[in-house]
């Protein structure tokens, strides 16, 4: 499979900076094809990549490995008809709790069949408070035209505690190597 990434898109990511970041959800969702009942539904992957201070990865939470970082990273499995009414999947991040080798996190999104985002209908990922559900980062991922893997947000620790950044990024090429050889197998075991 060939994956494009797009490090700069035209739009559609909004990020509240105000709260304090504690227990944090990546949502991912997508609508089924309409209509034509025979038409191939869309896939989608919500990852989440765990990095040391060195930017080493540490561990990847995907479809295919569920549970991560002691139990802090729990994605809830992978769906691959984007029949859901909410989020189709999801990774949900215990930041507390997180080992204290962890110093960064990244999410992305990839599509598993290839398929180009602007081609899913109702394509969008969020990143929000765990309790409260406030959305905290949304990406309209149907208007990254061309794009089949996107990184969605990064989370620093700092001192005082979590930042998120939501300005978009390019896959790096060791994580893309990894998301390719995972698609290939059909689910990867973790890093």
């Amino acid at each position: 499979m060939r994956i494009n990434d797009c490090a700069d898109p035209e739009g559609g990511v909004q990020a509240g900076a105000d709260a304090e970041l504690k227990d944090i959800v990546m949502g991912l969702h997508w609508d089924p094809p309409q209509g034509d009942a025979g038409a191939d539904a869309a896939d989608l992957d919500a990852w989440c990549v765990l990095f040391d201070a060195q930017g080493s990865v540490l561990e990847v939470i995907h479809p295919g490995r569920l549970r991560g970082a002691d139990g802090s990273v729990i994605h809830t499995g992978d769906s691959r008809n984007g029949a859901s009414h909410w989020d189709d999947e999801r990774i949900f991040v215990f930041l507390g709790a997180l080992p204290e080798a962890v110093s960064r996190l990244a999410f992305f999104v990839a599509s598993a069949t290839g398929r180009a985002f602007h081609e899913i209908r109702g394509a969008y990922c969020h990143v929000s408070d765990r309790t409260s559900e406030r959305e905290r980062l949304r990406l309209e991922l149907t208007t990254l035209a061309g794009c089949t893997v996107h990184g969605v947000a990064t989370v620093q620790r700092v001192a005082a505690g979590w930042n998120m950044s939501a300005d978009a990024h390019a896959v790096p090429a060791d994580l893309r190597a990894l998301l390719e050889g995972a698609k290939r197998s059909g689910a990867a075991s973790g890093v």
